[in-house]
């Protein structure tokens, strides 16, 4: 179980730095730290809790980020 806790852990760490690497804002960029850090946090400590609180985190983040001015033009 310690390698899984790992694998996904490392998938939210990369897929927090992919979305650093795009057009940001402050709320995606706060949300990206925060998969960043209890991903790593759940690398190394092996449990689900940081894991499954960063992956929230960092899918919430995704969805807040639309552009809400896209569907008024």
């Amino acid at each position: 179980m310690l390698y899984i806790y790992q694998i996904l852990a490392a998938i939210l760490i990369g897929t927090s730095i992919g979305a650093l690497m795009s057009r940001r804002n402050n709320v995606l960029l706060i949300g990206s730290l925060v998969g960043i850090v209890l991903g790593a946090v759940a690398m190394f400590f092996p449990s689900w809790p940081p894991l499954a609180i960063g992956a929230a985190v960092f899918l919430a983040t995704q969805f807040m980020q639309r552009d809400t001015n896209a569907g008024m033009s």
